[in-house]
């Protein structure tokens, strides 16, 4: 297999994790490791070149590297956060030219890869201007194209997800759509038409930054090498995406790990809504509310903020106090799940998750600082959780809110 993609460097602030991968390199090693013969195609500094051969290295993975002028590095706060890119706009380089029997191509920062191949899958990774396959020229006999919901309304210009999926097929000729939805799991699309949804399962940790990347190797190595259905090889990447997010191991290989799996079933008729209970009364409270908030809206869910919905309580007279008070206990009555920032012991916060207890209302407690004695009634109670990794609690609460 030849797998077009970038070697990037990563970081990630919270929590704290620095790799050398980039799109292609975790996908190459990924199927490598499955012990398929792998070219990888890509851009490097020429003073870097046997650096990343020597850091990826495998007897059956042949690195072939274009001369690029720099690296590329990405940095993220935490793993649902928007990236910087160093530089912000690389310099474009000459487009790489591949022909061969299965290919697996991710866009590039640097330049384009034109492919002519029997069997592709095309993950463009371009949330906000995804390019179009046939842009550049490439060309497959078959065609499978791997996009989030983002990218498929902004790739099929629609604001329906199956109006855009009919211009994808129409005007690229992918005999396979997939349309990722976070925490929502996967939707398959074959010749343009719904054929099955996909679910994620559930994991301890939820570690996000390269997931997208394992998932398109796994998919290519499931259904370009081993030719199996587009629906069942898209639920051996969903399986594999899980183990990765909770180990941070890239892998495509089903397992007995894999397979004792636990799917998250989601409600489809009736969408959750995760109340957020935290304390805002400082900078650094407001800000990882606002992140929590941020991070729900960009996978799907409804929820509920005090803060933005009730607001702050300037004015303690009765009138204010019951205001925000009637507020926010609508609010807890109305959600399905509730996200507690525990640090610190809040008393609303504590308020908040012991009401969410008696009414039987899932909670997930974010706590990165406790103090003994501190999650004693969290971890004593039903249908409560505790982590102390943000993208964790987000994805956990998202599938508590939604869960039949």
């Amino acid at each position: 297999m030849i797998v077009a993609g970038g070697f990037y460097k990563e970081r990630c602030v919270s929590p704290e994790h620095n790799v050398e991968f980039g799109s292609g390199g975790r996908a190459a090693i990924a199927i490598a490791l499955a012990g398929v013969d792998v070219e990888w195609r890509y851009y490097c500094p020429k003073n870097y070149q046997e650096i990343v051969s020597q850091s990826l290295s495998r007897s059956n993975l042949k690195h072939v590297a274009c001369e690029s002028n720099e690296t590329v590095s990405f940095t993220y706060f935490h793993p649902l956060s928007n990236p910087e890119f160093t530089p912000a706009n690389p310099r474009q380089c000459a487009p790489i030219e591949i022909k061969g029997e299965n290919i697996l191509r991710f866009g590039f920062m640097e330049g384009t890869a034109v492919v002519h191949g029997d069997r592709v899958v095309f993950d463009p990774q371009s949330p906000h201007h995804p390019v179009s396959f046939s842009a550049n020229g490439s060309t497959a006999k078959s065609l499978s194209i791997i996009l989030n919901a983002k990218e498929a309304l902004a790739l099929g210009r629609s604001k329906t997800e199956t109006k855009a999926v009919e211009r994808i097929y129409k005007e690229e000729g992918a005999s396979v759509i997939i349309v990722k939805g976070g925490a929502k799991g996967c939707r398959i699309y074959v010749d343009g038409a719904y054929t099955k949804s996909v679910p994620p399962y559930r994991t301890e940790r939820v570690y996000k930054i390269g997931s997208g990347d394992v998932f398109s190797a796994a998919f290519a190595y499931h259904w370009a090498e081993k030719g199996l259905p587009p629906e069942e090889a898209a639920d051996a990447a969903s399986r594999c995406v899980a183990r990765y997010c909770n180990n941070r191991l890239p892998s495509v290989v089903l397992d007995e790990d894999t397979a004792a799996l636990e799917a998250v079933v989601l409600d489809r008729k009736k969408p959750g809504k995760v109340y957020v209970a935290g304390p805002f009364f400082t900078m650094a409270e407001l800000w990882l509310i606002e992140e929590a908030c941020l991070a729900l809206a960009g996978l799907g869910v409804k929820f509920f903020s005090p803060y933005h919905e009730a607001g702050i309580i300037r004015e303690h007279t009765k009138e204010e106090i019951d205001r925000v008070v009637a507020a926010d206990l609508k609010g807890l009555d109305e959600c399905t799940a509730l996200l507690a920032v525990m640090d610190g012991c809040d008393p609303g916060t504590v308020f908040e998750v012991g009401y969410a207890v008696r009414k039987g209302i899932p909670v997930v407690a974010l706590s990165q600082n406790p103090k003994e004695g501190d999650q004693t009634m969290v971890k004593g109670s039903q249908r409560c959780t505790i982590t102390d990794d943000f993208a964790s609690a987000i994805y956990r609460v998202a599938w508590e809110s939604g869960r039949k």
